[in-house]
């Protein structure tokens, strides 16, 4: 190889060295088939026909940035000052190289709808670091890994990593690859003997016309701060990070984030069984008014279940209920479920029916202004008060129906949890129970909905109320077509998925009536899927769409959301490219893992079966609050610490708040608990809760200790840069973050104490370390 002489002196100019061109693709020298890019320090070397390159650095050492492709037919080989252009004609495909001096730039367009595989990784790759979730390092001999990620199927560019790049530790260096084009890109693993190999493929669909790809590719120390930095130059280079704080600007309510843990509250039914304080005395009243002759509340209601599979099963409860003298837990939970679905209907009321009762003035007001024209939460406020005009003394008061009391509130503040998000499971409780908002409200707690415009149903058959929508000729007209023609399938395989570029006249008309209904009152907005990176291409004739259309569109209703009714707004992950748009993201830090797993997912015998959706009793459904043991497999992939990595928190901690999908909550896994309790803290990442009264009763210590601890360094770190993280042992079992010039902290997750600064570090241990003080606050969960 011939030996480069290093240019020189001041304003050094960008030197292409290209050798052999006149000869090159006669292959009767291998020096001949190569061309180089130097810049001062660096040395680029390129073999076109091959498209392989490597990096090879002052010392010498060489980087592989791609190993060799298939050999292909040349044309076109051009190069000039700073770069190098060709064609492979045979796949249509064409390169451009150019040499900057930090970074080459590697440009792959297409002529024709295809795809392209480039680069390859594989040989001398020690780890790859990879903005999976919130950041994962994994060594590249790892069996486990590599069994994993070759078994499991390629990720998504756009959805599995949570930004624009992925790197390759090799020795004392690393390979940092940053995407230009976040669309149509897969990352597929091999096993190359018994090393992860990574090979990055993109496909020119037929629904872009700008069909183009490429990297910057920066040689950078071998360290994970020095990988996500060199990402978050690249992004500021974009003007894309906008802070917390200058969010806050704009809407104040998003400080109320600092220091909050966030918790998704369970109040979305009328009444659960708990709500009835008499159970005896309100038997007696129903069986008493079914033998009156005469219309009554007991026989409206009982008669509204008369039909269908629902109507049936109600009967045998009822007569069950009649027969036995003792009420079990069973017949309590279906009485209560008939109720709360009757409470959602006009037809509640029936004038001859309550004839004799005595009514409120206000429920008398409210059936003064006609049922029929009343909103959903007059409708609601009216059927609860008939209620209990029904049975009197047999209920609680009415505002502490539904499983999750105002009172809890208190108790929460009492704890010391000032600040909080909180979340419900849609807009209906906030129908349903007026009162817990309000309160949640005056308390200074952020609350929101969960929402989505992700799957619409057929209309009359919605399985859940956000996939219902006033519009019914959505699910005619507006839905994605993939590229076999067929709808692609909504959530779960139910309906199908709506097309983000035609729904803002859906989102506008939803969020007119939600925010109409319940006087606005809400001050936060939680957006499933959108901000997750699942991006379609929408083959349908006479409207294609095209990935990028569906990101842009989805971010646009975001956006409006949060700036028309002023929402401190969410969404699902919180992927980068939403990072100037959203707050928060839930499925950052821990996500959902194991979707296709069926002892997780469908076998409920399993000891690792996580749970079902629902709950009938108004409790928190299981597959959020039921506790679950977790395979020895994806404990080690998800939870060991020696492969979770703050990348994301390293460029955008005091942008987005990240935390755990609310499928993996802090108390999910209990064999996980304190390394999750360490990693939150470590992190800057807020504990995730599913709470209602009795799990609050349940985990209220352990809640409050920990956000105790949680909320006084969080709300310091959030506004400031994740400057640094590092492990402190070879094993990386103690692992340093450090924020700013205020705080860092030193968690050790390992089973030896370690000494920091004269502090020991016992195991399972951490030490918040106050710069600015010099204070050192030791923190066991």
């Amino acid at each position: 190889m011939r030996k480069l002489k290093r240019p020189g002196g001041k304003g050094m100019l960008l030197v292409l060295l290209f050798v052999g061109l006149a000869t090159y693709g006669q292959n009767t020298n291998q020096k001949k088939e190569l061309l180089y890019l130097v810049n001062g320090t660096q040395k680029i070397e390129v073999n076109p026909e091959l498209f392989s390159i490597v990096v090879v650095d002052v010392d010498g050492k060489r980087y592989p940035v791609s190993a060799p492709l298939q050999k292909e037919v040349l044309s076109g080989l051009v190069s000039a000052g700073k770069g190098a252009s060709w064609s492979y004609p045979d796949k249509g495909i064409q390169v451009a190289l150019e040499l900057h001096p930090e970074y080459l730039e590697v440009s792959i367009k297409a002529s024709k709808t295809t795809e392209f595989t480039w680069p390859v990784l594989k040989g001398k790759i020690d780890a790859l670091t990879i903005p999976m979730h919130q950041g994962k390092y994994i060594p590249a001999k790892d069996s486990l890994w590599i069994s994993h990620l070759t078994k499991t199927g390629p990720l998504s560019g756009s959805q599995d990593l949570s930004m624009q790049f992925f790197a390759a530790n090799m020795g004392g260096k690393a390979l940092v690859y940053v995407i230009r084009n976040m669309f149509n890109n897969e990352l597929n693993f091999a096993n190359n003997k018994g090393t992860l190999g990574l090979s990055f493929n993109h496909e020119f669909p037929a629904t872009v016309s700008d069909k183009q790809y490429g990297f910057r590719i920066y040689l950078t120390a071998n360290s994970t701060t020095a990988i996500a930095k060199t990402y978050k130059k690249y992004v500021e280079e974009k003007g894309n990070i906008i802070t917390l704080e200058q969010k806050a600007a704009d809407n104040p309510n998003i400080r109320k984030l600092y220091g909050a843990p966030h918790i998704y509250v369970w109040n979305d039914k009328f009444l659960v069984s708990n709500d009835v304080l008499n159970w005896k005395l309100f038997k007696k009243m129903i069986l008493e008014q079914l033998r009156d002759k005469s219309m009554n509340p007991t026989k409206n209601m009982f008669r509204q279940f008369s039909k269908g599979e629902s109507g049936r099963e109600f009967e045998n409860q009822l007569n069950e209920f009649v027969k036995e003298e003792f009420i079990t837990k069973y017949q309590k939970n279906g009485l209560t479920q008939a109720i709360n679905e009757i409470l959602l209907r006009k037809e509640f009321y029936n004038g001859l029916a309550w004839s004799n009762k005595k009514l409120s003035k206000e429920a008398l007001g409210l059936i003064a202004k006609g049922v029929d024209q009343l909103n959903a939460p007059e409708l609601y406020r009216l059927n609860k008060l008939l209620l209990i005009a029904a049975y009197p003394e047999v209920f609680r008061p009415v505002a502490d129906w539904g499983g999750a009391q105002p009172k809890m509130l208190d108790e929460m503040e009492a704890a010391g949890i000032k600040k909080a998000w909180l979340g419900l499971n849609d807009w209906m409780p906030a129908e349903i129970h007026p009162e817990f908002v309000t309160r949640a409200v005056a308390k200074g707690y952020l609350i929101g909905p969960y929402d989505s415009y992700h799957s619409i149903h057929q209309p009359g058959k919605e399985g859940w109320i956000t996939a219902k929508f006033s519009d019914t000729t959505l699910f005619t007209n507006a839905f994605v077509m993939n590229k076999n023609g067929k709808p692609s399938l909504g959530f779960l395989g139910k309906g199908r998925k709506l097309n983000p570029t035609l729904s803002m006249p859906a989102v506008k008309n939803r969020m007119t009536e939600v925010m109409g209904n319940t006087g606005k009152v809400f001050n936060s907005w939680f957006i499933d899927c959108d901000a997750t990176g699942e991006s379609l291409d929408d083959y349908t004739p006479g409207r294609m769409t095209s990935q990028e259309e569906d990101i842009k569109a989805r971010l646009q209703r975001m956006a409006w959301i949060r700036d028309t009714y002023q929402l401190v707004i969410g969404s699902e992950v919180g992927n980068d490219f939403a990072a100037g748009v959203i707050a928060y993201g839930h499925g950052m830090t821990t996500p959902v893992i194991a979707w296709n797993d069926p002892d997780m997912r469908k076998n409920k015998t399993s000891k690792y079966y996580i749970g079902g959706y629902f709950s009938n009793n108004g409790a928190v459904p299981d597959r959020y609050g039921m506790q679950a043991a977790l395979k020895e497999e994806y404990r080690y992939l998800y939870y060991d610490n020696r492969f979770n990595i703050p990348l994301f928190q390293l460029v955008y901690n005091n942008a987005v708040i990240t935390s755990h999908h609310w499928e993996w909550g802090s108390l999910k896994v209990p064999s996980e608990l304190k390394n999750t309790e360490l990693k939150e803290i470590l992190f800057n990442v807020p504990p995730l809760y599913h709470l209602n009264d009795d799990s609050w009763l349940k985990f209220k210590e352990v809640i409050a200790k920990h956000v105790k601890v949680f909320s006084k360094t969080h709300e310091i770190a959030v506004k400031s840069e994740m400057s640094t993280f590092d492990w402190l042992t070879a094993d990386r079992q103690v692992q340093k973050t450090t924020f700013g010039n205020q705080i860092e902290v030193i968690a050790n997750f390992g089973k030896v104490s370690f000494t920091y600064k004269n502090q020991v570090i016992l195991p399972q241990t951490l030490i918040i370390h106050d710069l600015i003080g010099n204070n050192f606050d030791v923190y066991k969960p």
